[in-house]
């Protein structure tokens, strides 16, 4: 009687030991999935605003008159997005992530030729940029809604 106890007792430690380690095998993988999704969306994100930043660096580098279409995602791995771009950077924000790529210093306009300090850009719409030049006869990158 006292081995078949002892045999109970072995019995018992062992399947807890083994829920124990199948319980961190589970968080383990848990986590290393969640990681990959967030690494995923920062991508998505990374790509979007690197794209943006070549094409105005592509228009800016070309002569007076290039233009170049892009057109806008409506998400960022099912997030709402947030596109802005200044005269030197194009920051993204989704989330409560940011990112921001580099662009080659440029002077900003509207539609109107007016010299703005950033525009705004929006999920699921086309934009026009196109080398200018303004009243001065100075090069200006306009950024305008199609």
């Amino acid at each position: 009687m006292d081995s078949r106890g002892i045999s109970t007792v072995d019995f018992i430690f062992t399947i807890f030991l083994s829920l124990i380690i199948f319980i961190i095998g589970l968080n383990l993988i848990g986590n290393n999935l969640e990681d990959t999704m967030v690494m995923e969306e920062e991508l998505n994100g990374r790509m979007i605003v690197d794209s943006i930043a070549n094409s105005i660096n592509e228009v800016n580098s070309n002569n007076i008159g290039h233009i170049q279409e892009i057109t806008l995602p409506k998400n960022v791995s099912k997030r709402s997005f947030s596109i802005t771009i200044n005269q030197n950077k194009v920051l993204i924000e989704f989330g409560n992530r940011k990112g921001d790529s580099a662009i080659i210093p440029i002077r900003l306009a509207n539609f109107n030729k007016d010299i703005v300090n950033e525009i705004k850009l929006y999920p699921s719409e086309s934009y026009k940029i196109q080398k200018s030049s303004d009243d001065n006869n100075l090069t200006i990158i306009q950024i305008y809604k199609i």
